[in-house]
Formats: C-alpha cells, structure tokens, sequence
C-alpha cells in the first residue's frame, strides 16, 4: 500500500469526483481511476460507490477513511522530523501528561519560552496510559509522577510537596508541620487514583499501616479546594492553596511527603537529545522562583 495512492484515495474523498481529484493531485483521470482500482484490488474490497461521474464512500470506504488520513498524517510528521533533524532544527516532541501537569507545568513552561523551542504536542493520559502510549511509540516524552516501567530512560524534572489544606479557622491554620498519623484522623477529600499525588498518599499510608476516612474523592484539585474551604474536611493536594486555605506540610516516617516529577523516554528514541534537552530546560524552569515563570521573563 503506497502513500502516493492514499492521498489519491484522500483527495477523491474530499472532492467527491476523478476528476476534481485528479485536478488537486495532478495526475490524469485514467491514472487515479486505475490507481483506485488498485487499491481496492489490494484491500479486496470497495471503496466508493460510483453514480455516473461522482464517487461517494461505501460502507468500507468510511471505515477506511479514518486510518488513511492517520498513515498520511503519521508519513508527514515523520517526514517534517527527520527534515528538521537533519537542518539542526528544534524537534516537535509528542509529550504525554496529565491534564493537572499540562496545565499547571509543562503549558507554563511552554509560555515561557517563546519560540525558542518548538511547539509540543500534547496527549492528556493518565499516567498509566501515557507510559503505555511511549510504549507504542506514540508519544516521545512521558512525564509523570509514577515510577516509570524497565527499560526506559528517565530524570527527575521536579519535586513537589503534598500539603493538607485546611481553612483559616482550622486548627492547624497555624502550623507549619502536621503528622500523617493525627491526618489521618481527620475526614479527608482526595483526588482519584488517576492523580500521583493519591497514589502516593495511598502508598504513604500503606506502609505506615494507617487507613483514612474519606468526605470525598474529586476529579479536580479545584474541587477538592471548594470542599475543604466548606469545612468539609482537609484536602490533600500538591496544588498551591486557593479560596482562603492555608497549606500544612504532612510528616511522614522519612520526611514531609512529596510527590517526584519524572520525565521518561525510550533511550533509543531518534530525537534523544531533543528529548533530554527539553527535559532540562523543564526542570531548570520548575527550579525558578514562580515569579520568574511569567510568560518572556
């Protein structure tokens, strides 16, 4: 199956007719006509219905249009890649995070560095779905706060405390410190298990063989922040505190509990370096005093 007759496929899709078709690809209607044929000699199967000059997609011409488009689409990235590689410019790196991370880290990150680095493609997963898509090939960076799989490169990009966040007429309002084992007395709002700060919370608590009262478990840090402002109880998150909370460090058995920002790669990947020096330039920017993350500064 040849690109060349995929995009003659596109084209007669998009056109609806040979010979708009062949106009847009710049190739003589007995020529696309025998090069469709081909392809659906190949395919065994056909992929338009035809109604005197104009072609419509059958059945199998509409499950195969989707997958064409991807094959062009991937061919042209592919292609647009290794030419920048091979000009010395700046590689577009596929990169898969959680929507928190995208938002909150890697899309400030990207303000801040301006044209200097060329746009990232983003894909929202969860972590385990962002390793599984490095796997496949599908993204070139993964970045995550879980342990990421043998047999892939990786380096921290940043730390982050968990806090508990409490309103200012809380008790701990106050404190610096709290100790896991006196939160754990409290009802806490969680984010689901999607989320690395739960999972290690979860695997904090498991091993200090402690166990917790859940008021909520949230999909949002946000919410989770509404529902503690409310004096519903005490939110657990990395999240810089809003609506009037205060942010309390959790003692754990080896310290105040954190969550690690990992970036992950396949060491074999064509666009390495690129990869390893977005990472730096990611963590040298979580580095930086928040003030000095403002878009051109």
């Amino acid at each position: 199956m040849e690109l060349r007759v995929l995009r003659y496929f596109l084209a007669v899709a998009d056109h609806g007719s040979i010979t708009a078709a062949a106009a847009r690809v710049h190739v003589a209607q007995p020529s696309l006509s025998r090069q469709l044929r081909g392809l659906e000699h190949e395919l065994g199967v056909e992929l338009f219905v035809r109604d005197g000059r104009s072609l419509r997609l059958g059945p199998a011409g509409r499950r195969f249009l989707p997958i064409a488009r991807d094959l062009v689409a991937r061919a042209d990235m592919a292609s647009a890649t290794m030419t920048a590689l091979a000009q010395g410019l700046n590689v577009s790196l596929a990169v898969a995070a959680h929507t928190t991370t995208i938002a909150d880290v890697i899309a400030p990150f990207v303000a801040s560095r301006g044209r200097s680095m060329a746009t990232p493609r983003f894909v929202a997963a969860s972590a385990d779905a962002s390793y599984e898509a490095l796997s496949r090939a599908e993204v070139d960076v993964a970045i995550s706060t879980v342990p990421p799989p043998a047999g892939v490169a990786s380096t921290e990009i940043a730390a982050f405390p968990i806090w508990a966040q409490v309103p200012a007429t809380h008790p701990w309002a106050g404190l610096e410190e709290v100790a896991l084992d006196m939160l754990l007395r409290r009802p806490l709002i969680l984010l689901d298990d999607t989320f690395g700060t739960r999972r290690a919370f979860d695997a904090e608590v498991a091993r200090a063989g402690g166990a917790y009262e859940l008021a909520a478990v949230v999909s949002m840090p946000e919410i989770a922040q509404a529902l503690a402002s409310a004096g519903d109880g005490v939110a657990v998150l990395t999240d810089e505190p809003a609506y009037g909370l205060h942010a309390v460090a959790i003692a754990g058995n080896d310290g105040p509990l954190h969550i690690t920002l990992r970036a992950s790669w396949n060491p074999t990947s064509y666009a390495v370096d690129a990869i390893r020096d977005f990472a730096q330039a990611l963590s040298v920017f979580c580095a930086a005093p928040a003030d000095n993350r403002l878009p051109g500064s």
